[in-house]
């Protein structure tokens, strides 16, 4: 009965885990559905301790895998961003002619697949809150350059350096998250990765 018990808690602790990741969770939850069921029908408490190791490997791999394919990522989208440089700001826009600041992280981000809102505010809304000291190259980073809300979006860079498209008259362009504008308005970062 023990191994039953073990099963359930590892089955509910790794889906927490895994669930915001699709096709990492479909399968293991393919592998743990067909393993436990083999395990409960056979009745053979000595598998359940050599499954039970065995899928702490398979997550620990699958662990490395997401850190690495989101490495990739970031760097894909660093890249991306870079391309832009010099490209002239333009209202409503999001192509290769033009970019406000949120057309700009719409097309970036657009480049790996994900389909993000054209709205500052609207990215802010979707985005996972990231703590200054936590934020990567690849997170957004917010600021409220007008009313009062979120108004103003762009790429972090890392080492206190972003890539936007920043306002009519202007192009896209590195900033520095210190200069004195900038770290008036800043809101903070947020990741939609």
């Amino acid at each position: 009965m023990e191994y039953r018990i073990l099963i359930i808690l590892s089955f509910l602790f790794l889906t927490t885990h895994l669930w915001s990741q699709e096709n990492l969770y479909e399968k293991f939850e393919n592998r743990l559905f067909n393993d436990a069921r083999d395990m409960l029908l056979k009745k053979e408490a000595d598998k359940s301790v050599k499954w039970l190791l065995s899928i702490n490997e398979y997550v620990i791999s699958l662990r490395q895998d997401s850190i690495n394919k989101a490495d990739t990522i970031r760097t894909s989208i660093i890249k991306k961003a870079h391309n832009y440089i010099g490209v002239n700001y333009r209202y409503g826009q999001s192509n290769e002619k033009g970019f406000d600041c949120s057309g700009f992280v719409k097309y970036v981000f657009n480049f790996i697949g994900l389909e993000l809102p054209h709205s500052s505010y609207g990215l802010f809304k979707l985005s996972k809150r990231v703590e200054t000291t936590e934020a990567k190259s690849g997170d957004l980073v917010f600021f409220i350059t007008r009313g009062k809300g979120v108004s103003h979006v762009g790429i972090y860079l890392g080492n206190d350096q972003f890539i936007h498209s920043p306002g009519r008259g202007r192009t896209v362009s590195i900033s520095s998250l210190s200069a004195g504008y900038y770290k008036k308005h800043l809101v903070g970062f947020g990741s939609v990765l």
